[in-house]
Formats: structure tokens, sequence, C-alpha cells
């Protein structure tokens, strides 16, 4: 996966931007949208430094890296504005 490192982390940004989408507020898509490419660049070093094989199982890895990192970068949102973050 090392010459795929922009496509492989496309995904986070489209997930984590959705996921700030569902809390409702700009910071939060914003924030989101950071959180999950950090964590889809988080989940593509992991996939390589372990040199498992472009395919089906580090694309869930680097989704479920950018989930979580959208999913942080709400909930830090939420402590910020003294909302809960939605979901």
């Amino acid at each position: 996966m090392d010459d795929h490192f922009w496509p492989s982390v496309y995904p986070g940004l489209i997930v984590g931007a959705l996921i700030g989408l569902a809390d409702g507020s700009i910071w939060s898509t914003l924030l989101g949208a950071l959180g999950g490419l950090g964590g889809a660049f988080v989940a593509f070093y992991a996939v390589t430094m372990l040199a498992i094989e472009p395919g089906l199982m580090p694309l869930i890895a680097i989704i479920v890296g950018a989930v979580v990192g959208a999913k942080l970068c709400t909930l830090l949102v939420g402590k910020f504005t003294g909302r809960p973050a939605a979901g």
C-alpha cells in the first residue's frame, strides 16, 4: 500500500465529515473530518507496518480508524461547546 497513500485515506475524510455532520454543527463537521483523516493515517501506517496486502482488510482497518478518530474529535467538540455529541 506504499504507493496508494492518498487514495487510502480519502475514506477517512469522507467518513469523518459524515460523522461530524451527524452532530449538526460546522465545528463538529470540520473536526470530525480532521479526526477521520487522522484516524485513517494511523490505520494506514499500522497496515503498512504489518505488511498486509491491499484488499478488504486494510480498507476495513482504515474505515474503523476513521470512525474512531472522528468520534473522538466530535466528543471533544461536545465537551468544548457544553453539549453532548450525537450518536
